[in-house]
């Protein structure tokens, strides 16, 4: 293993010392009215609430705004609502809409946007978030009343800006004329946020320019509009090199996802500001509960005693990142206390999991791959960025050592989406952020195929998360969100990866970049360029 952990710091070196003689910080630098960012991922989709996918996430903060929005420290703000009232039930929530907005396309926007949107939610992939809904009434033009189920303490939280942007309101005369191809044609796209799109080239850019009407930004940003950058453009570079080429030659102002490989080197650049900053990360390894081979519990523990985050901590993330020990963040509500959650979760302890698979049957062969019943224990793992591929290249080691064989799949993002709505994977990776543990509608029923690609579909997370939805007693609703987390290690339902940080690296003349904790750049409102 030292060996093997030897050999790849030794190729990151390799790698960082040639990208370091092909750079000339003196070439190409970006428009002095544009903002250039950097992002691993391409875009799939423009329409709130259809797609999970960070880039599309961030790009619609640009584009959309909502009723309400959360600021960097949780607080509730009004964004397209003036102010709300609420029923003594619970069960009705009026809204007064701000009535000087209006959409890119020029059309004021109005309550009939509003109700257009929330039942168009109804049938998207993420309408999990507004389960609670009953139905949405426009009172008048520039009032909205929801009726809910039943009464619940997160319905500000799920139909926050803050929650993924899907609660952005799109134009809905632009979603009836484009039906099924809005938010994937560009000329489609129309919001009401301080960016309007303007070109969308597929998995190499989107194009953005300032909404020179946008006056109603949200009461936290020291400028509430318009935008003070003129342009904004986000380029897709999904290889770590790439980004860090263009960063250093200028061609990118910032690099939302810096190489923890890297910032070392950058962070002794004149000029270079690299930012670290806490991040809620919801990491994990899943198995695809369809799977036979995950049916024994002494299996799937057997893989979780077989990680070392200690060493991808150290050689992934080059010191940059934290071991976790359950599912959520620590600084999220509903986390289980760490002392507790340590009597439970399952450690690096690579002879129990060598016990483990002996007791399930599985035994060692002369190639070093175990056998059951003639079978080989061997599965496919997917995966979509190139930083994943460093880390299950580590696990793919350590599992070897217990006799576990994976084979790693890395596919583009929207290929690596159908494969995970088909079925297709033993395990997957995924790296998620999140507000709440409200996240943990991920792993019910409704959300499969995706984003519970767990395939797992079970009594006791149903029953869990009901309550986190329902009760109006936040103990309960704390309690129940540890039950999920103490169920799923004892359960061995997924396995937990380290929790990593925002590392950002931005050039000295970007100005006031506030980085949110779980969006990163949010909405650019007080980002300002200086001359170079």
């Amino acid at each position: 293993m030292k060996r093997f952990v030897l050999s790849i710091v030794g190729i990151a070196f390799i790698s960082l010392f040639l990208v370091g003689i092909q750079i000339n910080p003196s070439i190409g630098a970006t428009p002095d009215d544009t903002l250039v960012i950097g992002f691993s991922r391409a875009h799939q989709s423009l329409y709130p609430g259809t797609t999970t996918g960070l880039a599309d996430i961030w790009a619609n903060m640009l584009l959309y705004d909502s009723l309400v929005i959360h600021d960097s420290e949780g607080k509730i703000h009004p964004g397209l609502a003036k102010r709300w009232e609420v029923s003594k039930d619970g069960l009705t929530w009026i809204f007064y809409l701000r009535e000087d907005v209006k959409f890119h396309s020029g059309r004021k926007f109005t309550a009939n946007d509003v109700k257009a949107h929330f039942e168009n939610w109804k049938n998207l992939a993420t309408a999990k978030k507004i389960e609670a809904l009953d139905r949405t009434e426009v009172v008048n033009d520039y009032t909205v009343r929801f009726i809910l189920k039943h009464p619940t303490l997160v319905w500000l939280l799920m139909i926050s800006q803050t929650e993924w942007s899907y609660s952005g309101i799109p134009d809905s005369e632009a979603v009836k004329k484009y039906g099924k191809d809005y938010g994937v044609i560009p000329e489609s796209v129309s919001g009401t946020g301080p960016f309007k799109l303007t070109k969308w080239v597929r998995g190499d850019r989107l194009e953005f320019v300032r909404n020179p009407d946008y006056t109603w930004g949200p009461a936290f940003y020291k400028n509430r509009g318009p935008a003070h950058i003129q342009k904004v453009i986000i380029r897709t570079l999904p290889e770590a090199a790439s980004r860090t080429a263009a960063l250093e030659r200028r061609e990118i102002d910032l690099d939302t996802s810096l190489s923890e490989k890297d910032a070392p080197r950058l962070a002794k650049l004149k000029g270079m500001n690299i930012i670290v900053k806490p991040k809620n990360t919801i990491h994990h390894l899943g198995f695809n509960h369809k799977r036979p081979i995950w049916n024994d519990l002494g299996v799937r523990q057997a893989l979780m005693h077989g990680v070392n985050q200690d060493v991808i901590v150290d050689v992934v993330y080059n010191g940059y990142g934290k071991k976790s020990i359950g599912i959520w963040g620590e600084s999220v509500e509903g986390h289980t206390p760490k002392a507790e959650m340590a009597k439970i979760a399952l450690g690096y302890n690579p002879q129990k999991a060598k016990q483990l698979l002996d007791e399930a049957g599985w035994k060692m062969a002369s190639d070093g791959i175990r056998r059951k019943e003639g079978k080989p224990l061997s599965f496919t793992v997917y995966i979509y960025t190139e930083y994943q591929a460093n880390l299950m290249t580590v696990i793919k080691e350590q599992w070897r050592e217990i006799g576990a064989d994976a084979t790693i799949r890395q596919m583009e993002w929207a290929g690596y989406l159908n494969a995970m709505k088909a079925a297709e994977h033993d395990m997957y990776y995924i790296d998620g952020t999140h507000h709440t543990a409200d996240i943990a509608y991920w792993f019910t029923c409704n959300a499969i195929p995706f984003p519970n690609s767990l395939h797992w579909c079970d009594p006791a997370t149903e029953k869990s998360f009901e309550i986190t939805q329902k009760t109006l007693v936040n103990q309960e609703r704390v309690k129940a969100f540890q039950d999920i987390e103490k169920d799923f290690m004892n359960r061995a339902v997924l396995i937990p990866m380290p929790h990593t940080l925002w590392m950002i690296g931005a050039w000295d003349y970007i100005k006031d970049l506030d980085i949110h904790p779980v969006h990163g750049y949010y909405k650019l409102m007080d980002v300002k360029k200086s001359a170079k």
